[in-house]
């Protein structure tokens, strides 16, 4: 499909992203609900790629607010009596996940990788998970980028036209 090679895809909480790596630069596809958006961040106007990790602070929060909340009503309603134990195992089935995904954001972070262009920007966000995943699209993106730098470079070099020696200069001033 046109020479792009898919890199990542990540979800948000309104929509979804998927990069793609082409011959000339990278891909970044937004999709919210029936729109997509697509930017672009070509090899030669990179000035910068990093590899960091990030704990993405509004899902620990929310995540954890609602964990908390769901096995506080568990434990409210087991310790109020022993005998309304079924009535709290729903609660504590909802909030034991929630409470441990925010717990291990919190913990582990996840891997970003993010390629400045002069312009644009594109952001590659992996899973907790997805450490291996992230380092191999790192290396994959700097190599694709050095060798599209290296061929812009060698192409765009041309020396700059020597003046004829009965050129008039402007006067130098003092």
């Amino acid at each position: 499909m046109n020479g792009r090679t898919f890199l990542n895809r990540s979800r948000t909480a309104v929509g979804s992203n998927a990069a793609y790596l082409t011959k000339t630069g990278i891909e970044v596809d937004a999709s919210q609900a029936y729109e997509v958006n697509r930017r672009r961040v070509f090899f030669d106007d990179v000035s910068l790629v990093t590899l960091h990790h990030e704990r993405g602070w509004a899902f620990i929060g929310v995540t954890g607010a609602f964990g908390a909340f769901f096995l506080s009503v568990a434990i409210f309603l087991v310790s109020v009596n022993f005998k309304f134990w079924p009535g709290a195992v729903p609660f504590f089935v909802v909030g034991a996940p929630l409470f441990i995904a925010a717990l291990i954001r919190l913990a582990m972070g996840r891997s970003v990788v993010t390629v400045f262009g002069r312009r644009t920007r594109a952001v590659l966000r992996f899973g907790v998970f997805r450490t291996a995943r992230a380092r191999e699209v790192y290396g994959q993106l700097c190599a694709a980028i050095r060798r599209g730098q290296t061929v812009t470079s060698t192409v765009r070099e041309s020396p700059a036209p020597q003046l004829p020696p009965d050129v008039p200069l402007p006067p130098l001033e003092q």
